[in-house]
């Protein structure tokens, strides 16, 4: 803005000028001038331009960014989902089978005379079966008592005395056998009586040893029959390169 000296009257200023003194003004330069901020608005929508394309060129690679972690963490929470549902799995699993493994055993401990691994009858020396009606004894072979049932009457029936070898299903360090017979709640009045009694377990001098023999003295009162359910073999195995 243009500021120039006032003179305190215009006839003193007539005056000053009639005696041929020049007036001179004073001009103050106070701010911007139009082209200034003209120039200055152009310089500021340049800017904005600049940052309008830096920032349009930078958003797709955010986005790009953006979608690549969500995709990670969808991978993460569907593996974590995964994990944790085959650790619930294999947590089943191992209860099922513990859960099995003592329903078939009753011991908790491993059968090493089991049918179904391996083990077999070798001989029953003379002993003679005892024949009877299915429903008392069933009439099995001496087979039976290898195999993991004690329903009543799936039982192994001899005459009196008994006398059976077994097979086991490798070299075993024996530790202890057991002897099993059904519920008395599940048999008939009386039956019970045909469980065996006083019995003793031989085997071959060398240890670890292949074969194994059970005999029974006598039971529990049943004059006619002896009825053998399940005979169980317990111990350690030797590897197959030391059997």
């Amino acid at each position: 803005m243009h500021i120039g000296y006032w003179w305190e009257s215009q006839k003193e200023r007539d005056h000053w000028e009639d005696q041929g003194v020049g007036i001179t003004y004073l001009c103050v330069d106070h701010g911007p001038t139009t082209s200034d901020i003209a120039k200055e608005v152009a310089v500021l929508r340049e800017d904005i331009q600049f940052l309008r394309t830096e920032l349009s060129t930078q958003i797709p690679s955010f986005q790009l960014a953006l979608a690549d972690l969500l995709q990670e963490l969808d991978t993460g929470v569907g593996t974590s989902h995964e994990i944790l549902s085959n650790l619930d799995n294999t947590s089943k699993k191992i209860v099922k089978d513990a859960g099995q493994f003592y329903d078939v055993t009753k011991t908790g401990q491993i059968d090493y005379a089991m049918g179904s691994l391996g083990g077999s009858i070798v001989s029953t020396r003379d002993t003679k079966n005892h024949v009877s009606s299915p429903s008392e004894t069933g009439n099995r072979a001496a087979q039976q008592i290898l195999e993991p049932c004690t329903m009543p009457g799936e039982c192994w029936a001899f005459d009196g005395s008994g006398a059976v070898v077994i097979q086991l299903i490798g070299k075993v360090n024996v530790k202890a056998v057991s002897v099993e017979h059904t519920s008395r709640s599940q048999l008939l009045p009386g039956l019970i009586k045909s469980a065996p009694k006083d019995f003793s377990v031989w085997e071959p001098a060398a240890i670890p040893f292949r074969f194994i023999e059970l005999k029974i003295y006598n039971n529990h009162g049943k004059e006619s029959y002896t009825c053998l359910y399940r005979f169980r073999v317990h111990g350690t195995l030797e590897p197959p390169e030391q059997a």
